[in-house]
């Protein structure tokens, strides 16, 4: 970086100590004319002339016997927000260089700004069940649920995260370990939903046949979601679909094509080498069962800009329209939900989440292998829990290249996940400063941080969750910086506290204790449901999974258990909470009731958090977890299925009665 004279991108941010571009010279340059000119991202300029020789010097460096100095050229304070370029003139020197300027604070919307109190849930989307979906949750459901529950006073309704899997190897399922973030997982498309599906009559009959009505029967019958024959049918379908849009439509002057051109346009390069991807990875899939991602294709085609991919690109234009169809019509059925949740007056209305990583044979990855470290994984490092550390198999976004190209990766992943929703919850937010970089054949303990730069990724985020009017969420559980509790607060972002963290060994959390800005639940998809959390079947089940080290470590997380369950009952009893007929004592309560499930959330209700969020699965006393960390083929994760529909569910006088204290307590 001595060597140039400006930095590859300056993002300018409130929240940083300076306000200014570093600027690299020697000290043979200090005395020369300067000048700057900024071009504004809307047209325009502004410009002034400098002297180096007056700037606050922050850094030397000697090369070769030449000191190279950096100084911090000062830049206007009401420069326009957004993404502007500065062009600096050293003598005859002259260097040119992205600028964004960023604000303060993330987006906060009127009645999240004044204080309002909000309850909602948070849910795994294809662990919906309806007598209409074909075996797993769909957006069809999720429009069913924002009516249930905005019905009964909610406000926000959370997502997993809902990007692209492998559509050809539908069994790797996990929300989190994505093909690509920047894209939707199609199998939430409802079939019966997209418009062509009206304009197939042979479709339609397809679907009322009794060997087709079997099978979805079957499907939707299971307790786990099959996902080989869940996709095996949707995909079975979308071919018939893209085939009359293709007659009707492609390349036409109709409002459905016109739509389509509308959003590959909007959507852009990052779409079109999804796209291609998909195709590339359908292709080699048909000639190679094992082919399941870039990592084992013909080396020609592991580059995304080789002659044979190139080729290959030219030669199945339809192919690629195909999979862009397939984005359409999943975005379409979301944007229509999400404006369903405005419609219903939801205060926040849907949240997305977005995951800490992509999966490393996925189209994010191969798409833009420069900017990730191949050669490492993020996790965890070790705690009590934990003692080797975790080991995700992400491959890390790498700093240096990140900054290189401008974050575009970065700026693609929030403008993406921020569509069709009021908020966004960020993974593992930590990584905005830091992550856990595991080496190859090793375990997590011998990993280390690896830091980013926390005030431009904060400041891209602040901005883009500006124009997008988009909630940021930040998910920082786990081993919190210092930095990240300083800035995170003055940036705006909703913290996230969880009920079963907030207990101690003296007791817990008191509710005017609990964090203002932030998202409070009792428990996530990463925990036992309340009832698992109860009876202790979950640390029945690690044992059964070999994950204690020792009969005596299960034997002391039995006892904090038991100890913690005690002061849950003390927090209920001090605030005239404990459902009648409830005992005091723990010990004497070995399953946990209805009555008391929803005593416990009542009592989260009443905590300073503004968003309180309830699980569906506690509502309906689920034991089962839907995924256990740490565990891969050993349990199957992101599969468990709800004991009903919310349309049920919300029918039950008990839980419209419990509904209706939450909206007391929240007001």
């Amino acid at each position: 970086q001595w060597r140039e004279m400006l930095e590859p991108i300056t993002v300018l941010s409130p929240l940083r100590d300076y306000w200014g571009i570093n600027v690299y010279v020697t000290s043979h340059d200090l005395m020369k004319p300067c000048h700057w000119t900024i071009e504004l991202e809307e047209g325009g300029r502004i410009e002034g002339h400098f002297n180096l020789d007056m700037l606050e010097q922050t850094g030397d460096y000697w090369i070769d016997g030449t000191e190279h100095v950096r100084r911090v050229l000062v830049l206007p304070t009401d420069l326009a927000l957004g993404y502007h370029s500065i062009r600096v003139c050293v003598g005859d020197l002259e260097r040119t260089s992205p600028l964004i300027v960023t604000p303060k604070t993330s987006f906060q919307s009127k009645p999240m700004a004044n204080g309002d109190k909000i309850w909602g849930t948070a849910i795994q989307l294809y662990t919906l069940k309806s007598d209409h979906n074909w075996g797993m949750g769909d957006f069809s459901d999720l429009a069913q649920l924002i009516k249930d529950m905005a019905a009964q006073g909610a406000d926000v309704i959370g997502l997993n995260p809902i990007h692209a899997l492998y559509p050809i190897s539908p069994d790797h399922n996990s929300p989190y370990s994505p093909s690509n973030r920047s894209f939707l997982n199609i199998l939430y498309t409802d079939i019966t939903a997209v418009p062509e599906f009206e304009e197939s009559a042979a479709l339609k009959r397809k679907v009322t046949t009794k060997k087709f009505a079997a099978t979805v029967e079957h499907l939707r019958a299971t307790s786990d979601v099959e996902y080989t024959g869940v996709s095996a049918l949707k995909h079975e379908c979308f071919s018939v679909l893209y085939k009359v849009f293709k007659k009707n439509h492609l390349n036409k002057e109709t409002a459905r094509g016109r739509a389509f051109a509308s959003f590959v346009e909007q959507q852009g390069e990052p779409l079109q080498q999804h796209s291609l991807f998909e195709a590339l990875l359908a292709h080699f899939k048909a000639l190679d069962i094992n082919a399941w991602g870039w990592p084992v294709w013909p080396a020609a085609y592991q580059d995304l800009n080789s002659a044979a991919v190139q080729s290959f690109k030219e030669e199945n234009e339809d192919a690629i329209h195909y999979w862009q169809y397939l984005q359409f019509i999943t975005d379409e059925q979301l944007q229509k939900v999400d404006k369903l949740a405005k419609s219903l007056g939801m205060k926040i209305g849907l949240y997305r989440d977005l995951a800490v990583g992509a999966d490393r044979g996925g189209a994010e990855i191969w798409s833009n292998k420069e900017s990730f470290c191949l050669d490492a994984s993020v996790g965890a490092p070790p705690d009590a829990l934990g003692p080797s550390g975790q080991n995700w198999g992400l491959p890390p976004l790498d700093p240096i290249q990140l900054k290189n190209k401008g974050y575009a990766t970065f700026i693609t992943l929030l403008r993406n996940n921020m569509r069709a929703c009021g908020a966004l919850r960020i993974d593992h937010a930590m990584a905005l400063l830091r992550l856990w970089w595991c080496p190859p054949g090793k375990t997590a303990a011998y990993g280390t941080y690896v830091y980013y730069d926390m005030f431009d990724m904060l400041g891209i985020l602040n901005l883009e969750s500006q124009r997008n009017q988009c909630l940021v969420i930040a998910e920082d559980l786990g081993t919190v910086p210092d930095a990240v509790m300083e800035n995170f607060p003055k940036a705006e972002l909703y913290s996230n506290k969880v009920f079963y963290f907030e207990i101690g060994e003296q007791g817990c959390t008191e509710p005017e204790d609990y964090a203002d800005k932030a998202l409070a639940i009792v428990c996530n998809h990463d925990m036992p449901t309340v009832k698992a959390y109860w009876n202790k079947s979950d640390l029945d089940l690690r044992w059964q999974l070999g994950m204690f080290g020792s009969e005596a470590d299960l034997r002391a997380e039995q006892a904090s258990r038991e100890s913690a369950k005690q002061h849950i009952l003390n927090l209920l009893q001090k605030h005239n909470r404990l459902p009648a007929g409830t005992p005091k004592d723990a010990s004497q309560l070995a399953e946990m009731t209805e009555e008391l499930c929803l005593a416990i959330h009542e009592q989260l209700a009443v905590t300073h958090s503004q968003i309180v969020a309830v699980q569906l699965e506690d509502m309906m006393l689920i034991n089962k977890p839907v995924n256990i960390p740490g565990t891969s083929s050993e349990y199957p994760n992101w599969r468990r299925k709800l004991d009903m529909s919310s349309t049920e569910l919300f029918s039950r006088p008990e839980i419209v009665s419990f509904c209706q204290k939450l909206n007391k307590h929240r007001k």
